[in-house]
């Protein structure tokens, strides 16, 4: 086989056109699924990390972030007692 049958065969198995829009439209593409699996291993994060540590989803340890707590954690220590006791 010579240079341009070899050539030929490669051009002639890669005539297509990309134009600026196919290309914004994949970037969108990569960027929606790696949020997507972002969003995913957000939601199953207890269950994947169970599966990995060998225990049930249950036994993790469940704290609820958003809890309302009555002694705020960011609060600045005083030395004065506080008005509840």
């Amino acid at each position: 086989m010579d240079f341009y049958s070899i050539n030929g065969i490669i051009h002639s198995a890669t005539q297509s056109y990309l134009d600026p829009g196919s290309g914004s439209m994949l970037v969108q593409i990569l960027l929606a699924a790696l949020l997507g699996a972002g969003v995913g291993i957000k939601i199953f994060w207890k269950n994947i990390k169970a599966f990995f540590t060998g225990k049930k989803a249950g036994e993790v340890s469940t704290e609820d972030p958003t809890e309302v707590v009555e002694d705020d954690p960011t609060a600045v220590p005083t030395d004065s007692p506080s008005p509840k006791e």
